[in-house]
Order: structure tokens, then C-alpha cells, then sequence
């Protein structure tokens, strides 16, 4: 299953696929917050500034699912 989410502060598409919807959350915060760091936007964006389990569990109910792979998405 593909899961995707929007960056909270460019709206960028990320995805990712995996069959454990826990470990596709976990792994959508870790290259969204990472992409914020790389790009210098972390420090403007206040959605994932939390604690890491938090964040993954809050992904988890905000997440996309999906059978194809999201179009135009940035996958991590």
C-alpha cells in the first residue's frame, strides 16, 4: 500500500510503500522532518516539532492510502 502526506510548510508530496501502515507513518515524519531540516524550513514549521512517537502517530491519522503510487510525490 502507498501512504503519502504534504509537507506541512511547501505542501511537496512525500510517499512511501509499505505493508505495516505503523512503520509507512514513522518513516513518512522522518523524510518530511528531514526535508524541512535540509531545505532550512524546519525552524519556520511548527506542525512537527514534537516528540517523534507523537508526530508518527498524529501521521498515522492524517496519512493518505493508496493502491497506486501517488503522482508527482517525492518518495522516502
Amino acid at each position: 500500500m502507498y501512504y503519502s502526506h504534504k509537507c506541512s510548510y511547501c505542501s511537496k508530496l512525500f510517499y512511501t510503500f509499505d505493508n505495516n501502515k505503523g512503520q509507512a507513518a514513522k518513516r513518512l515524519y522522518e523524510g518530511i522532518k528531514q526535508h524541512l531540516i535540509d531545505y532550512d524550513e524546519d525552524r519556520k514549521e511548527h506542525k512537527f516539532d514534537e516528540h517523534p512517537q507523537i508526530e508518527a502517530r498524529q501521521m498515522y491519522s492524517e496519512m493518505n492510502e493508496s493502491e497506486d503510487k501517488p503522482a508527482g510525490g517525492y518518495e522516502v
